[in-house]
Formats: C-alpha cells, structure tokens, sequence
C-alpha cells in the first residue's frame, strides 16, 4: 500500500459502504466477513487481507484500488453506465431486477 493508503483504507470503506447504504452487518455478509471485522477495517484497527479486500470490493462493487487508495474513483469493474457508482445497493438490485423481467420478456416473444 502507498503511503497514507493504510488510513484512507477505513475511510474509503465507509464511504464506499455509505453510498451503498449497507449498514455493517449487511457488507459483512455481502462479503461473507464477520461484523465486527467491518468495524475494525473503517477504525484501521486491522488491515484487512488481500482476499478480504477483493471480497469488500466485490460486494460493494468498488474497484480494490479504489479501497487501497491507488485511484480517487469509486468505479469498480462492474460500472456500465454513467454514475452508476453512485446508486445505492437497494437501486442496484431493481435495476438488476428490471433487467431479468427485460429478459423474460425477450424470451417469451422470441418462442
């Protein structure tokens, strides 16, 4: 980690986990962490591991350079769309809902 990355880690997990409006339970088991291990990553009272750092990332749909401090965005691999790294959890799963009725719907014309 680069300088100052070891402290930006808390700070970009919050605010990654905030923007997801994802208390610390739900990241933990979106992550398939313990809570209390969510508390102690935002404090840096732990460093997290560099498999827990990829499962933080994947579950709030960051990049980890993001997490680690190596870039200012919070866009992760998954962001297809313009400002889609400012929705909420909740948003993404309607407009991930949406899409599977688009898709049932396809299918049902295509037979």
């Amino acid at each position: 980690m680069m300088a100052g990355a070891e402290d930006q880690f808390g700070e970009r997990l919050v605010a990654a986990r905030e923007a997801r409006e994802l208390s610390q339970t739900e990241l933990a088991q979106k992550a398939g962490l313990q809570p209390a291990a969510i508390g102690h990553f935002e404090r840096s009272r732990r460093k997290p591991s560099f498999a827990n750092v990829r499962a933080l990332a994947k579950a709030l749909n960051v990049s980890s350079d993001y997490l680690l401090g190596r870039t200012a965005e919070m866009q992760g691999a998954t962001t297809a769309f313009r400002g889609e790294e400012q929705l909420s959890d909740a948003d993404r799963e309607h407009i991930q809902m949406m899409i599977e009725l688009m898709n049932q719907r396809r299918a049902k014309a295509d037979r």
